[in-house]
């Protein structure tokens, strides 16, 4: 059996491998945003939390450095994490889809799950720096226990049978309010949004005169005009486009030595016994943010498997996906080994279409995202390099992604709207996955009481929502003394 043979799914009869390497380039191109963007996700996360177990609002150039560690090691275990989970999936899965460490899941850990670790570790008296250093690894770690879950509940078919006693509106609501959040993060980032005087946000008039904004706004109709145009790279396109004028500029100085050795700084494996024991500590006291990673992680593979499927054609008679179950497998498998490399949760990319529109049916597509992905293992120096007016417009844009799935609500049952309307503004709102997660499940819940309808009501839903409630009530004191 020659390797092609071996890398097509079984209802692919003919292929055409030339078109399958452009297939795979296309897909690497349009995802290799992530490179960029997970590293400053991730690391910016962890600088926050840094600066709150510091107690100030700047870092010396010591903890500047261990920041910037932490971002090569993210920037490691984002190539190790993207390869080995696309690389997966093209010889074990045979589809033409790919993986890396998903948006959302980074943005919940570096926002949420991290800063939430390293208030509870300060509480228990750990001092300052070290605090947000065993809240990084904690949640890193979380994702390698999560990993480990999502094998036995694929294997044993609780995935699946879970997925589907969840409202596919309340999903949906909850991807939407994701999306909207890393929208705003981008915001943010690019210096357009401030906290308000007399308002909770606000827009930063000061950006028209300052340069990162100005860049990050060129920056945005670059990449409006790329995506709009189909593009391929069109995200990748942008950052390196406004990183090279940062750099003219004298705003952004480039790396020394542009290629090195991976440091896998983040990796669990080195003190893992240490870091499950924290794990072990951490869970029961801040379980429900723990729980909103896993939930998190848990609902995203097949829904996207279950789109990608139907428009490469890839579905039985049935209609059901060929090899979800190996797609399921890879989709766990891949983000433990992301885990131990030290990046978040590892999903498979919607960013797939665009190499199945161009002809990609195969894992030949993925085999070459994957070997693509693998290439910039060493250049760790240049991904952690790019600036924030860079990632800032593509982050915006991404929200764009999560917010189009909106028309697939059920706007006229109310009873499902408005809950997935909930977590739609309570996620950016908040500022927290894992609160506008609770609150709209709790709405959920007590909206189907109120009106007669708690039959509706799974039993996997009215489990997540007491979880919830028990947050609500004994954690927000804790996180908050």
């Amino acid at each position: 059996m020659s390797l092609i043979d071996w890398l097509t799914p079984p209802t692919v009869t003919t292929v055409n491998p030339r078109r399958e390497v452009l297939a795979g380039i296309t897909t690497f191109l349009t995802m290799a945003y992530i490179l960029f963007v997970n590293p400053a996700i991730v690391g910016g996360g962890f600088e926050l939390a840094l600066m709150h177990a510091l107690d100030t609002n700047t870092l010396s150039p010591q903890y500047q450095a261990l920041v910037y560690t932490v971002k090569l090691g993210i920037a490691a275990g984002t190539a190790v994490a993207a390869a080995f989970g696309t690389l997966l999936m093209a010889f074990f899965a045979r589809l033409p889809f790919a993986m890396a460490p998903g948006m959302g899941e980074n943005s919940f850990i570096a926002y949420s799950v991290i800063p939430a670790f390293t208030t509870v570790l300060l509480n228990m008296g750990v001092a300052g720096p070290e605090a947000a250093e065993v809240a990084l690894m904690v949640a890193i770690t979380a994702v390698f226990i999560d990993g480990l879950i999502f094998i036995f509940t694929t294997w044993s078919g609780i995935r699946e049978r879970i997925l589907k006693s969840i409202s596919p509106n309340l999903a949906i609501g909850i991807s939407v309010g994701i999306g909207l959040f890393i929208t705003f993060i981008g915001l943010s980032l690019g210096g357009f949004v401030l906290p308000g005087s007399g308002t909770p946000v606000t827009f930063n008039t000061r950006a028209f005169v300052t340069p990162t904004s100005i860049l990050a706004f060129v920056g945005l109709i670059l990449a409006i005009f790329l995506y709009i145009r189909n593009v391929p790279g069109a995200f990748l396109i942008t950052i390196v486009t406004i990183t090279l004028i940062s750099i003219g500029l004298g705003l952004v100085k480039p790396p020394e030595v542009p290629v090195q050795l991976p440091v896998f700084s983040t990796s669990i494996v080195p003190n893992f016994i240490d870091n499950i024991t924290w794990w072990f500590r951490l869970v029961s006291l801040a379980f429900p943010v723990a729980f909103s990673l896993w939930m998190i992680e848990f609902f995203d593979g097949i829904g996207t498997i279950m789109g990608l499927s139907n428009r490469a054609g890839l579905v039985d008679r049935d209609g059901r996906p060929i090899n979800i179950e190996r797609a399921l497998y890879a989709d766990a498998i891949g983000t433990t080994i992301g885990a131990l490399a030290g990046t978040t949760t590892t999903v498979i990319y919607v960013e797939s279409a665009s190499g199945i529109e161009s002809g990609g049916r195969t894992g030949l597509t993925s085999l070459v995202t994957g070997l693509l992905f693998l290439a910039f293992l060493p250049l760790g120096p240049i991904v952690v390099m790019i600036p924030d007016c860079a990632t800032a417009p593509v982050l915006i844009l991404v929200g764009l992604m999560f917010v189009s799935l909106i028309p697939k609500i059920n706007f006229n049952d109310l009873t499902e709207a408005i809950p997935a309307f909930v977590a739609m503004i309570s996620i950016p709102l908040t500022y927290s996955i894992a609160t506008g997660i609770g609150l709209a499940f709790i709405t959920y819940t007590l909206t189907k009481l109120v009106t007669g309808r708690f039959r509706e009501i799974s039993v996997t839903t009215l489990i997540i929502t007491l979880v919830f409630v028990l947050y609500f009530v004994a954690m927000v004191p804790m996180l908050n003394p």
